[in-house]
Protein backbone atom coordinates (compact mmCIF):
# COMPACT_ATOMS: atom_id res chain seq x y z
CA UNK A 1 0.00 0.00 0.00
CA UNK A 2 2.88 2.17 1.02
CA UNK A 3 4.02 1.94 -2.77
CA UNK A 4 1.09 2.77 -4.48
CA UNK A 5 0.91 6.03 -1.82
CA UNK A 6 4.41 7.00 -3.46
CA UNK A 7 3.78 5.96 -7.22
CA UNK A 8 0.92 8.17 -6.75
CA UNK A 9 2.42 10.97 -4.68
CA UNK A 10 5.29 11.40 -7.28
CA UNK A 11 3.16 10.89 -10.04
CA UNK A 12 1.02 14.28 -8.90
CA UNK A 13 4.33 15.76 -8.22
CA UNK A 14 5.31 15.06 -12.27
CA UNK A 15 1.80 16.08 -13.57
CA UNK A 16 2.40 19.81 -11.36
CA UNK A 17 5.48 20.44 -12.58
CA UNK A 18 4.88 19.34 -16.39
CA UNK A 19 1.42 21.81 -15.92
CA UNK A 20 3.93 24.60 -15.05
CA UNK A 21 5.95 24.63 -17.82
CA UNK A 22 2.94 24.26 -20.21
CA UNK A 23 1.24 27.21 -17.90
CA UNK A 24 4.06 29.72 -18.28
CA UNK A 25 4.68 28.30 -21.88
CA UNK A 26 1.14 30.29 -22.71
CA UNK A 27 -1.44 27.97 -21.79
CA UNK A 28 -2.61 29.45 -18.41
CA UNK A 29 -5.78 26.92 -17.86
CA UNK A 30 -2.49 24.37 -16.81
CA UNK A 31 -1.75 26.83 -13.45
CA UNK A 32 -5.44 24.78 -12.18
CA UNK A 33 -3.90 21.72 -12.67
CA UNK A 34 -0.47 22.26 -11.50
CA UNK A 35 -1.79 23.67 -8.13
CA UNK A 36 -4.24 20.47 -7.74
CA UNK A 37 -1.31 18.04 -8.46
CA UNK A 38 0.90 20.38 -6.00
CA UNK A 39 -1.47 20.21 -3.41
CA UNK A 40 -2.32 16.17 -3.49
CA UNK A 41 1.45 15.63 -3.24
CA UNK A 42 2.16 17.94 -0.13
CA UNK A 43 -0.87 15.70 1.49
CA UNK A 44 0.67 12.37 0.19
CA UNK A 45 3.75 13.61 1.53
CA UNK A 46 2.50 13.87 4.68
CA UNK A 47 4.48 15.35 7.60
CA UNK A 48 7.52 15.78 6.12
CA UNK A 49 7.92 17.70 2.67
CA UNK A 50 4.45 17.50 2.52
CA UNK A 51 3.87 20.70 5.69
CA UNK A 52 6.29 22.96 3.55
CA UNK A 53 4.79 22.00 -0.36
CA UNK A 54 1.65 22.80 0.30
CA UNK A 55 2.89 26.39 0.30
CA UNK A 56 3.72 25.96 -2.86
CA UNK A 57 -0.01 25.17 -3.82
CA UNK A 58 -0.79 28.78 -3.73
CA UNK A 59 1.81 30.28 -6.16
CA UNK A 60 -0.21 28.54 -9.22
CA UNK A 61 -3.42 29.01 -7.91
CA UNK A 62 -3.56 32.61 -7.73
CA UNK A 63 -1.98 33.04 -10.93
CA UNK A 64 -5.03 30.67 -12.29
CA UNK A 65 -7.26 32.80 -10.42
CA UNK A 66 -5.67 36.02 -11.72
CA UNK A 67 -5.95 34.29 -15.58
CA UNK A 68 -9.31 33.69 -15.44
CA UNK A 69 -10.55 36.52 -14.26
CA UNK A 70 -8.81 38.73 -16.79
CA UNK A 71 -6.62 40.56 -13.71
CA UNK A 72 -3.18 39.73 -14.86
CA UNK A 73 -1.67 42.14 -17.89
CA UNK A 74 2.05 42.29 -17.71
CA UNK A 75 5.17 41.22 -15.97
CA UNK A 76 4.75 43.56 -12.80
CA UNK A 77 1.28 42.20 -12.19
CA UNK A 78 2.85 38.58 -12.53
CA UNK A 79 5.47 39.27 -10.17
CA UNK A 80 2.46 40.96 -7.80
CA UNK A 81 0.18 38.29 -8.29
CA UNK A 82 3.04 35.31 -7.45
CA UNK A 83 3.88 37.66 -4.23
CA UNK A 84 0.65 37.08 -3.07
CA UNK A 85 0.75 33.62 -3.26
CA UNK A 86 4.00 33.23 -1.95
CA UNK A 87 2.72 35.28 0.86
CA UNK A 88 -0.45 33.01 1.26
CA UNK A 89 1.55 30.00 1.40
CA UNK A 90 4.14 30.73 4.18
CA UNK A 91 0.67 31.93 6.70
CA UNK A 92 -0.35 28.42 5.24
CA UNK A 93 2.38 26.70 6.37
CA UNK A 94 3.28 28.90 9.75
CA UNK A 95 0.32 29.62 11.01
CA UNK A 96 -2.07 27.65 10.24
CA UNK A 97 -2.83 23.59 11.37
CA UNK A 98 -2.60 20.73 8.86
CA UNK A 99 -6.13 19.61 9.47
CA UNK A 100 -7.55 22.92 8.15
CA UNK A 101 -4.77 23.15 5.61
CA UNK A 102 -5.97 19.90 4.15
CA UNK A 103 -9.49 19.74 5.17
CA UNK A 104 -10.93 18.04 1.97
CA UNK A 105 -8.87 15.32 2.69
CA UNK A 106 -9.50 15.12 6.49
CA UNK A 107 -12.78 15.00 5.71
CA UNK A 108 -12.45 11.54 4.11
CA UNK A 109 -9.99 9.40 6.93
Amino acid sequence: MKLLYTVFAYSSLIVALISVILAISGKRHYYWISAIGIYIFSFLAGFSIGQLTVGLTFIPLVLAVGYTFGWIKNKAQILMVSSIGVLIGIIMVFFVDNKWVFLPFWIYS
